[in-house]
């Protein structure tokens, strides 16, 4: 609990009376609205698989080492030592598990890890090993070696250890026709099997589905970005088939035949936006529910009517966010999640964070989802309704 004790301080230095009237953007809808239908099938990734991508830290932070500030830390040691840490990594996944299950009624999650090594394949699954038995057989780990094109050695710690990896799924997994790929820093707050129901409604020639990325309509100086407002990788929805007819056998192998990687090392969604951006026909862009940023709050992000109509699926701490004070919210709910109860009844759980969101909102709104509109009801919507 303590990040919620760190987001409570925050709330109290700043706090006034009363808050500000939440802003709502009534622009036009640009992102498309998937409206799930009733779930159908309980073990969607029996057929296509869920997959993530681990790698340990190059830089000697693989212990299970303490994720508190110490005193000889600053803001930019602290930062790039979270970036570095295997604890920050246990610590998501754990949240990401719990959730995972939390919220779902599948009775198997079949999970391919793509790892750089066996002993990183077996801490992964060690992960679960505390979750009670009932729980933790629902999950079905399957290891894959990550794969890389020779001769790009510049990519494989580029940004993050082996953030490229997700790049090249369709070369890494040549058994499978399509899969749901999704970052560790990611929390559910509904049922993951709605993402499957994505993929399913996905007709040619889209092989790709992604949420926006809202940072690159403020950049400066500007970059390259496909959609409304670029796209984040964190959730892939990904028909591999349909991505081993593009140059090279696939997204990744296409994008480096066309030069979209350079200059290097280049940031993959940088790139993955590059080469999109001419190519709407091969993607289908989501709104900010299916994978929720502290950037998809901007005033300028794309409309995302679903969020509060259907609740926000995914939300995901980029940047570390669940870490740092970026937006005490998501540091609020990813505290509450990580020490998540499997027993504990949904209406407790519910309650305990609702009250939580109405004293943040007691302070001064300064982070960037203080003013978004019907924030609360969006992130407990999924909770609201198990």
């Amino acid at each position: 609990m303590k990040f919620f004790f760190r987001c409570i301080a925050v709330a109290l230095v700043f706090a006034v009376a009363g808050y500000l009237a939440r802003l709502s953007r009534m622009t036009n809808i640009s992102s498309e609205v998937f409206v799930p239908p009733a779930i159908l099938e309980l073990s969607p990734s029996v057929k296509s698989p869920l997959v993530i991508s681990v790698c340990e830290s190059p830089n000697g932070y693989n212990s299970d080492d303490s994720l508190g500030l110490t005193d000889e830390d600053t803001d930019f040691t602290y930062t790039n030592r979270l970036r570095a840490s295997w604890a920050r990594q246990r610590s998501q996944m754990t949240a990401m598990f719990k959730t995972l299950l939390y919220f779902s009624k599948a009775p198997i999650w079949r999970i391919i890890v793509l790892t750089d090594t066996l002993d990183t394949f077996h801490r992964v699954v060690n992960i679960t090993s505390a979750f009670p038995r009932r729980h933790k057989e629902r999950l079905r780990f399957e290891r894959r070696e990550q794969w890389f094109p020779p001769g790009y050695t510049a990519i494989i710690n580029n940004w993050r250890p082996c953030a490229w990896a997700k790049q090249f799924l369709a070369e890494s997994l040549p058994e499978e026709d399509a899969v749901v790929f999704i970052d560790t820093d990611l929390i559910f707050l509904g049922p993951a099997e709605e993402l499957w129901q994505v993929l399913e409604s996905m007709t040619p020639p889209r092989a790709v589905a992604l949420a926006p990325e809202p940072n690159y309509l403020t950049e400066s100086p500007p970059r390259d970005y496909a959609g409304t407002a670029g796209i984040n990788t964190g959730v892939m929805i990904a028909n591999l088939t349909r991505l081993r007819q593009l140059p090279g056998g696939g997204l990744g192998s296409a994008i480096i035949a066309e030069g979209a990687i350079h200059p290097l090392p280049r940031h993959d969604q940088d790139a993955l936006n590059h080469f999109l951006k001419p190519k709407p026909h091969l993607m289908l862009e989501l709104t900010s529910r299916w994978n929720f940023l502290p950037s998809a709050c901007m005033t300028r992000g794309s409309p995302c009517p679903d969020c509060v109509s259907s609740g926000i699926l995914a939300l995901h701490g980029a940047d570390m966010t669940f870490f740092r004070f970026i937006d005490v919210k998501f540091k609020m709910m990813y505290a509450n999640l990580l020490e998540l109860n499997f027993d504990e009844a949904p209406a407790a759980l519910l309650g305990r964070i609702q009250a939580q969101l109405n004293l943040l909102d007691s302070g001064r709104p300064i982070f960037p989802c203080s003013n978004y509109s019907e924030f609360n009801q969006a992130v407990t919507y999924g909770l609201a309704r198990l």
